[in-house]
């Protein structure tokens, strides 16, 4: 028993390490690279690396991968979102980015979970190329697959 779960807990460091380098491959042509430290999908303490693209003034497009070891798995998430800087309404709130939005999640691992996400977050700017963020994302699993929940709380360097 302990073999085998072992060898799955060795599998998905595997997967998410090929999926972190593969983020950071692509975060050199993006904006943002995020580093994440979650807690949820029912299931413990989550990892990972995300990549945003602001594509317009307010909307954002964010790739992002975290593992998730109670899975075990990885956790894979396309989403956009709109994210405005509410200092240009207000100067007083300068550096306050909230933001919601939604794309595709999907749990890779020995049981798939896919669906739609929702995500609500605020980031605070530290400076022009820092950020402190906290957010949370559900995904409505399709079918029968389970929804699954997390709370992240992470940094942004862009």
């Amino acid at each position: 028993m302990k073999v085998c779960a072992s060898g799955v807990i060795l599998g998905s460091v595997k997967r998410f390490v090929f999926a972190l380098v593969l983020l950071l491959g692509l975060a050199s042509a993006q904006s943002a690279i995020q580093m994440r430290f979650g807690y949820g999908e029912g299931l413990g303490l989550t990892f990972g690396a995300g990549v945003e693209n602001r594509l317009r003034q307010n909307l954002v497009g964010r790739f992002l991968a975290e593992l998730a070891p109670a899975t075990p798995g990885v956790a894979l998430e396309g989403a956009l979102l709109f994210k405005p800087e509410l200092g240009q309404y207000d100067p007083s709130l300068a550096g306050l980015l909230p933001y919601f939005g939604g794309g595709l999640g999907a749990v890779v691992g020995p049981r798939l979970t896919a669906g739609v996400s929702f995500t609500l977050g605020l980031e605070g700017l530290l400076d022009r190329y820092t950020g402190l963020f906290a957010e949370g994302t559900y995904v409505y699993g399709f079918t029968d697959f389970p929804k699954i929940w997390r709370f992240t709380l992470g940094v942004n360097f862009r």
